[in-house]
């Protein structure tokens, strides 16, 4: 009766679980993403495209504080790159904004987050020992 009652305990949690852990498409990223979260950044919008065969984030819109104007553009670059670590779980590099001053001073001009989806519409991002799920960091869809 025990092993009945563990087994039914066990498959329960499996299939509410399983949803979670399925396999998310790469084009669920298409589309038009606003920023929330980090405070310079907010209400920039991201176009999300399939360019050359990978995912690539241009800026449609800017938002008004001074560093974003004076070192980005619309059409610039944003996220470079997206690629898959799991069935459910992306990695995504941004550009740095002033990304052209720092690689004259020979460092790094990307920051790499891990990317999960929260809901269709939604996506948290973290830096590598944080939860995306539970960041504060989100883009949003917009269309």
């Amino acid at each position: 009766m025990k092993q009945l009652i563990y087994s039914i305990i066990t498959i329960l949690f499996f299939s509410s679980c399983s949803q979670e852990f399925e396999k998310i498409s790469d084009n669920e990223f298409v589309g038009t993403w606003e920023l929330s979260g980090r405070e310079m950044f907010n209400g920039i919008q991201i176009s999300i495209q399939e360019e050359n065969g990978k995912l690539v984030g241009r800026i449609i819109k800017l938002n008004n504080n001074k560093y974003v104007q004076f070192f980005t553009d619309t059409n610039d670059i944003w996220i470079s790159e997206i690629t898959r670590s799991s069935n459910y779980q992306f990695k995504l590099k941004e550009k740095k904004i002033g990304k052209d001053l720092f690689a004259l001073y020979g460092l790094g001009t990307n920051e790499e987050f891990k990317v999960e989806f929260i809901d269709k519409n939604t996506i948290g991002i973290a830096k590598s020992n944080s939860d995306p799920k539970n960041s504060e960091i989100k883009y949003k869809r917009i269309e």
